[in-house]
C-alpha cells in the first residue's frame, strides 16, 4: 500500500478527462457555495481550516472547506480540492484529533486521486451508475434538504459516483489518514474511537427500535461505512504507530481547543440529531459525548430525547434530566421551560410556574413569550 501524494501543492488537471471531472465539481462546488445550507461564521470555519492546515501541510492552501447543515456522520472531499464537513459530523466529535481523522481520511481520498480513479475505472458505465445513484437518492427520500440534492441541477450527475469508493480505496484513505495525524502529531487513536462510537450509536438506534443492527453504509451517500473489522484495523495501526515512541510525547487530542470552538454551536447541532426523533441514537450520542463530563446542554438534550419520545416513564425521566441540566451555568433557558411544563403536567403548577417564570427572565424575547405568560396567567 503506497503513502505517497499522487498530486503536489498547486495541482492543476493533467488530462482531458481529469478536467472534465473537475468542471463538473466547480459546477458543484459553485451551488454549494451559494446554499443557505452553508454555515458562515468566521470563527467557526478558521477554526475548522485551522485543523485542515495542521493535517495536510502545504496541500491546505488548496483545500476549501464548506460547513454544510446535515446531521447525518459525514465528510467528503473532491478532487478539485473542496472538502465538505456535516454539521452531524461535528455534533459528534469528542475532541479536535478526532476531527483531523475524519479529515486525515478525506485528504487521503483526495491525495491519492481515488475519486479520479474511479471514475475512470467506471468510465464504461457512466451512464447507468449515475442514474442509479441519482435514483438511491431519490428513493431515500431527499427533498432538498441536503447538498447532496444540489446536485441535480449539475449537467452530469457522475457527481454522485466520484464520492463513492471500493473497500481498497477506504482502507489506503485510513491508512493515510493516520500516517497525517502522527505527523501533524495527533493522537492517532482517536480514530478507531470515531468509529468505535458511530457503530455503537447504529446499534443503539437499531436496538432502540427492536431491529437488527446490520453492518452496511447508513445512507446511499455515505461516505463512511463503518464496521467492526475497519475499527480493528484503525485500532492496531494506531497501536503500531504508538510502539514507535517517537511523537509519543509531542501528541495530543486538542479537547479543549476543540470545546472552545464548538461551544457556540453545540446546541444546535445537537438539536438536529435530537429532532430526528431517534431516541436510541440520540441518547447513546449524548452518553458518548458526556463521557468527557456532563454539562447543562448534555443534560438538556437528554431530556429532549426523553420528552420528543414520550414512552411510559419518560416524562419523569426527562424532569429528572431537565432539574440536572438547570443546575449547569451553561444550561439552555429552554430547560426551564420544558421543566416547567412537565411539572404542571405532572400536577405540581407552583413549581412548574417557578420554573417557566425563570425561561422568561432569562429569554424575554423568546419567541414563545407570550404562549408562555399565557400559560403564567392561566
Amino acid at each position: 500500500m503506497s503513502l505517497t501524494p499522487l498530486i503536489s501543492s498547486g495541482h492543476q488537471p493533467q488530462e482531458k478527462d481529469e478536467a472534465g471531472l473537475w468542471q463538473s465539481v466547480d459546477e458543484l462546488e459553485a451551488a454549494v457555495r451559494e446554499s443557505h445550507l452553508i454555515i458562515k461564521d468566521e470563527p467557526l470555519n478558521a477554526y475548522i481550516e485551522t485543523v485542515v492546515s495542521r493535517v495536510l501541510g502545504e496541500h491546505a492552501s488548496d483545500v476549501r472547506v464548506y460547513i454544510v447543515r446535515d446531521p447525518s456522520f459525514n465528510a467528503t472531499m473532491a478532487p478539485n480540492g473542496m472538502m465538505i464537513v456535516h454539521t452531524g459530523l461535528l455534533a459528534r466529535m469528542r475532541n479536535e484529533a478526532q476531527l483531523a481523522s475524519v479529515l486525515g481520511h478525506e485528504a487521503g481520498h483526495y491525495l491519492r486521486q481515488h475519486s479520479l480513479n474511479r471514475w475512470r475505472s467506471r468510465r464504461g458505465k457512466t451512464d447507468v451508475m449515475a442514474f442509479v445513484a441519482v435514483g438511491a437518492v431519490v428513493a431515500s427520500g431527499a427533498t432538498g434538504e441536503n447538498w447532496f440534492d444540489l446536485a441535480n441541477s449539475i449537467n452530469d450527475a457522475l457527481i454522485y459516483s466520484i464520492f463513492s469508493y471500493d473497500r481498497a480505496q477506504e482502507s489506503e484513505a485510513d491508512a493515510f489518514g493516520l500516517k497525517l495525524m502522527w505527523e501533524s502529531k495527533y493522537s492517532p487513536s482517536e480514530a478507531p474511537a470515531v468509529w468505535g462510537q458511530l457503530i455503537g450509536e447504529w446499534k443503539a438506534s437499531a436496538d432502540a427500535r427492536e431491529k437488527r443492527y446490520r453492518k452496511r453504509k447508513k445512507a446511499a451517500t455515505s461516505t463512511h461505512p463503518p464496521a467492526e473489522e475497519r475499527m480493528d484495523y484503525l485500532r492496531n495501526a494506531a497501536d503500531n504507530l504508538a510502539k514507535n515512541g517517537a511523537n509519543n510525547a509531542l501528541i495530543d487530542n486538542g479537547r479543549d481547543r476543540w470545546i472552545k470552538a464548538i461551544s457556540p454551536w453545540r446546541q444546535e447541532f445537537l438539536e438536529e440529531q435530537v429532532k430526528l426523533n431517534d431516541t436510541g441514537a440520540s441518547l447513546y450520542l449524548i452518553e458518548s459525548l458526556a463521557a468527557d463530563g456532563w454539562d447543562g446542554v448534555l443534560r438538556y438534550f437528554e431530556g429532549d430525547a426523553y420528552r420528543l419520545r414520550s414512552e411510559e416513564d419518560d416524562q419523569a425521566r426527562a424532569i429528572k434530566a431537565y432539574r440536572d441540566a438547570i443546575e449547569y451555568t451553561d444550561c439552555p433557558p429552554e430547560a426551564f421551560k420544558f421543566l416547567g411544563y412537565a411539572l404542571m403536567k405532572n400536577g405540581d403548577a407552583d413549581e412548574g410556574k417557578l420554573h417557566l417564570q425563570r425561561y422568561l427572565e432569562l429569554k424575554p424575547d423568546a419567541e414563545d413569550a407570550k404562549m408562555v405568560q399565557f400559560s403564567l396567567d392561566y
